[in-house]
């Protein structure tokens, strides 16, 4: 078989394997859970059962096209990937006895719950609140013997009620176990701040038994700052390096949302920032990601600029009404308000991952304010999986969803970035356009290396002849997140930067259907960067 042929059978075997094997696990401008499954994801947390060998995440109370019930909806996968709906986590007594407020309001949905697998039982953390914008709430502890439920009640883990808007609101909640053995349930949104509460290993519940102790504030916003928050916070440990990180989200649920981190070296603080500024009261964190948006000639999407709009009935409360599967005038323009999300250990790869939602941008989705108070909103929401490198202690979140790609040959780099090209002795090679590049297939095999001091051209222009190899487009498309100016970020190609440390492999390219080269990683000065290149 001639050299022609053998490339061209190669090239075709990598794109099947493309099309079967990466893809993301949500399409934009499709509004049914049934065909897209990560869409109505609001506050999601996962967690690996060691049980089924099986992904499980748990969300808000939400629906938009669905039809609404209210008891923590499920979702479950066997490859970070591919989900489906699993139904809803509570029985019919537990969401019966959490929603009663007395000679108040029930509540009407349970938000962003929690679970985790200790001593044989499922414990599924979540909060109810009195109403939407009130400090009065409780986090409840429900367990289970199967991921799936039903889940009933073992009590109430911090209640909030009867408290001003100075204290804590007893919702978000996220458990961290430290090195010790102790456990901790972080909490709180707006109003007092974040908190650490200890408890009782064994039970889950409070180790002091008393649901009003609040525990010990961790961050709050600096006085006078510009953006709303914290809420939304998790804490987790690596083992190695030891520090813990906490990630919050500032900002309303709209394009000013976000996700920062702060590090400490011990489970209750202090978390500080990279400038070493304290997240209780001093700095609002290090920006990880906001709202942003690439550049886009074929987005993962059902298609927009038909003429017919896919209608769905959908059964609420107050009757039938009709909504929008897709738009026939949608049109891609980036993600809005990633947050609200949690980090998560995959130990069967031995890697850390970060799930959060995120909204569409596109303007046919846009709700314009109609009051003077009223703030634009983005009303179509789905769950992003990324993955999350630590470099040099700091996390980094890779530029696109994740979409299957074997974990391996990314590599960690130090350079300064001169009108968007990386320069300097340990810059990542440089991929001129038409200049060969490996297949994805083949660059996607080994573990991450500490950072590397030479360049990997070399490596890349040996292994590229007969492997099949494509043009590379060349030019980098930058993103760098601003931790004081939360409007949406959109890439550009003339950036300039100095003192960039970040991670270089190859994703999915959700914008264009196809692959990329990506960076992520962060500037010296404590600035998240994301960049892309086309292949």
């Amino acid at each position: 078989m001639n050299k022609e042929l053998t490339e061209e059978k190669m090239e075709q075997e990598h794109a099947a394997k493309r099309e079967t094997v990466l893809r993301p696990g949500f399409k934009l401008n499709c509004h049914d859970r049934n065909e897209n499954p990560l869409f109505e994801s609001h506050d999601p947390s996962m967690f690996y059962d060691p049980v089924s060998g099986l992904y499980y995440s748990y969300a808000t109370d939400s629906a938009i096209t669905s039809r609404y019930r209210q008891g923590i909806p499920i979702r479950k996968s066997s490859d970070l990937v591919n989900f489906e709906f699993a139904g809803y986590a509570l029985s019919d007594a537990a969401v019966a006895e959490a929603r009663n407020n007395g000679r108040y309001s029930p509540t009407l949905g349970f938000w962003a719950p929690f679970v985790e697998y200790v001593s044989g039982e499922y414990r599924l953390y979540y909060s109810a609140t009195r109403a939407f914008g009130s400090s009065e709430s409780r986090i409840h502890l429900a367990v289970a013997d199967n991921p799936e439920g039903p889940f009933e009640n073992r009590g109430v883990v911090v209640d909030t009620w009867g408290t001003d808007n100075s204290y804590p609101n007893a919702i978000d909640p996220h458990v961290v176990d430290d090195a010790h053995g102790g456990k901790y349930l972080v909490y709180g949104s707006f109003f007092g701040g974040i908190y650490l509460k200890e408890l009782a290993p064994d039970t889950g519940l409070s180790l002091s038994g008393d649901v009003h102790e609040l525990g010990r504030r961790i961050a709050h916003k600096p006085a006078g700052s510009y953006i709303d928050g914290p809420e939304g916070a998790a804490v987790i440990r690596n083992p190695q390096n030891g520090n813990y990180y906490l990630f919050l989200s500032y900002g309303w649920l709209g394009e000013d949302y976000d996700i920062r981190v702060g590090l400490s070296r011990t489970v209750d603080g202090p978390y500080r920032d990279m400038d070493g500024r304290n997240l209780d009261g001093e700095s609002l964190g290090m920006k990880l990601a906001g709202s942003y948006c690439f550049s886009a000639e074929a987005p993962y999407a059902e298609p927009g600029g038909g003429t017919d709009t896919r209608m769905i009935e959908v059964r609420t409360p107050n009757g039938i009404r009709s909504e929008a599967v897709s738009y026939p005038d949608w049109q891609f323009d980036g993600f809005r308000g990633p947050g609200h999300g949690v980090p998560f250990y995959n130990v069967p790869e031995d890697a850390f991952y970060f799930v959060h939602h995120v909204r569409d941008g596109a303007s046919a989705l846009v709700h314009e304010p109609v009051k003077k108070r009223d703030r634009r909103s983005y009303r179509m929401h789905y769950m992003v999986v990324r993955r999350m490198y630590f470099i040099n202690d700091w996390p980094a979140f890779s530029p696109e969803p994740f979409a299957g790609e074997a974990r391996g040959g990314e590599r960690i780099y130090r350079f300064d970035v001169v009108d968007g090209v990386p320069v300097g002795e340990t810059a990542p090679p440089a991929f001129e356009a038409g200049s060969t590049v490996l297949p994805v297939t083949e660059t996607m095999s080994a573990r991450i290396p500490v950072l590397e001091t030479e360049s990997a051209k070399t490596a890349v222009s040996e292994t590229a002849e007969d492997n099949g190899c494509r043009e590379a487009d060349g030019r980098w498309e930058w993103i760098v997140f601003s931790n004081t100016d939360n409007s949406p970020a959109r890439s550009r190609r003339d950036v300039s930067l100095q003192g960039v440390t970040a991670v270089m492999g190859e994703a999915y390219d959700f914008e264009n259907s196809g692959v990329c080269r990506v960076l992520c990683g962060y500037t010296d000065a404590g600035q998240s960067v994301w960049a892309k290149m086309r292949i």
